[in-house]
This record gives C-alpha cells, structure tokens and sequence, in this order.
C-alpha cells in the first residue's frame, strides 16, 4: 500500500518529529547530541531550509523548518542517513537507526508557530533533564539567549527580536501554560493531554469562583460542562474524554 503524501503547509513552516527505532537511545550521548548537531547545519545551504527551532532529546528530536515541501524530506532524509551511517559505526551494529519517516505538521499561523517552538524548547523541562529551558545545551534556545546563529536561520533571530522586547521576555513566555497538543512519541502526546486537562479544570475553578478545583468535579453540571471543554478543545473522542477525566479525578480527590 502506497504511502500517503505528506500535506503541503501554506506557509511552508512544518514541525518535524524523528525518533529511534524500538525507542532506543539513540542520542544518548554528548558526542551523538553534538554530530547531529553538526549534520544539521551541514546540509542547510544546499537544500535552503531554514530552521526556527530544534531539541535532540535521547530518544527523538523535533525541528520547526521553513523549507519547500520537494526540499524537506530530501534534507532530512539525508541528515538521517549520515547520523544513521555515524551511529552504526561507533556502535558496531547494521541496520535501521530511526523508526520508519519522519513525521511532519504543518504550522499554519503565528500563533501556532510560537507555541510549536515553546514546546521543543520545553522538551527537557517536561522531561525533568533541566528547570529551565536555557540550561540545556543541545536546543535552539542558546543561540537565541546569545543571539548568534549558527543552525537557526537569521529570520528567526529577527522574527525573535521582533516578538519580544529582550530574552527575558522570551523566557517568561515559555513558562506559560498552552492548550495545543503537538506530534510527538505517543507518551508525550498523553502527558500533554494530561497537563492541559489539570490546567483546564483550575481554569473552571477560578472562572466559576468555586474556591477549589474539587468542588467543580463535585457539581454535576460543572463536571459535565467542564468535560464537553475538554472534548472540545483537545478534539478528543467521548471515550478519551472520560479516561482523561478519571485522571484528572485520581489527581484532584484520589479516586
């Protein structure tokens, strides 16, 4: 069965996830992190992408890339196969490296464009490697604290400086809560449900003064108003919507 083609983003900006096969670690160390590094900067000029954001997690990464759809998959294609070819080598073994292709989203408007590259560089916080998001060494987020380019495109220094009044700013931004569920390993896409539910329901609390988010769970008509929100709004089905509620339900009053 043929694969189905990859969708077209009117603004060419897409969000690109990679992972290893079987979940394996495969940036599990400093000199992984930094060739993949240095195969992404390598290959940018020729294919003319640009990149917005990236993290290289242990066990995945994520891009957010302006680039002509013909373009995109040849760029990463290629950076996948000499880190591929890299890892092998070091590591004595053959074959597949990352698991299938890469997946890809389309990022359609600005304000899905700043939350996107808020939650790549949120990936180490939420995964508890580091507390704040500049601390950790193989994302974009350094080189907009010191504002030298090096895998990110000058665009996005501009676009950076034309958002936000200094990093500071742009910092305080990514401690901000977010609604969107971006692609990502299956987990992480349940942990960030998750995180927005809990969210939500102190939202409810403080929008109907109930003092406590308990109570909202204990009022029938705000529970069942507070779970058509979050069908709604994480455009999940009934049955998601009541697993996710009885999470939320085990977090609030323990059963």
């Amino acid at each position: 069965m043929p694969r189905a083609a990859r969708k077209r983003s009117s603004t060419d900006i897409y969000h690109v996830i990679g992972r290893g096969i079987n979940r394996e670690r495969i940036f599990d160390q400093t000199r992984e992190k930094n060739n993949f590094k240095r195969l992404l900067e390598k290959h940018l000029e020729k294919y003319g992408v640009e990149i917005y954001a990236y993290v290289i997690m242990s066990t995945h990464f994520h891009l957010l890339i302006r680039a002509d759809l013909k373009f995109l998959s040849g760029y990463i294609a290629i950076v996948l196969a000499e880190f591929a070819e890299y890892y092998n080598y070091k590591h004595n073994r053959n074959g597949h490296v990352f698991q299938n292709r890469f997946k890809s989203e389309c990022v359609e408007d600005s304000r899905y464009f700043w939350n996107c590259m808020r939650y790549i560089h949120m990936n180490p916080v939420n995964a508890n490697i580091v507390k704040n998001p500049s601390k950790y060494s193989f994302s974009s987020m350094k080189e907009y604290e010191t504002e030298k380019t090096k895998i990110i495109h000058p665009n996005a220094l501009k676009m950076y400086q034309t958002e936000f009044a200094d990093f500071n700013e742009y910092l305080d931004f990514h401690q901000k809560n977010q609604k969107n569920v971006f692609m990502d390993v299956p987990n992480e896409v349940e942990l960030q449900r998750k995180k927005i539910a809990l969210a939500m329901l102190e939202q409810e609390a403080h929008l109907h003064n109930t003092g406590t988010a308990k109570e909202i769970i204990e009022n029938k008509n705000l529970r069942e108003n507070y779970k058509e929100k979050l069908q709604t709004e994480l455009n999940i089905s009934k049955r998601k919507t009541e697993q996710l509620y009885r999470y939320v339900k085990r977090c609030i009053i323990g059963k």
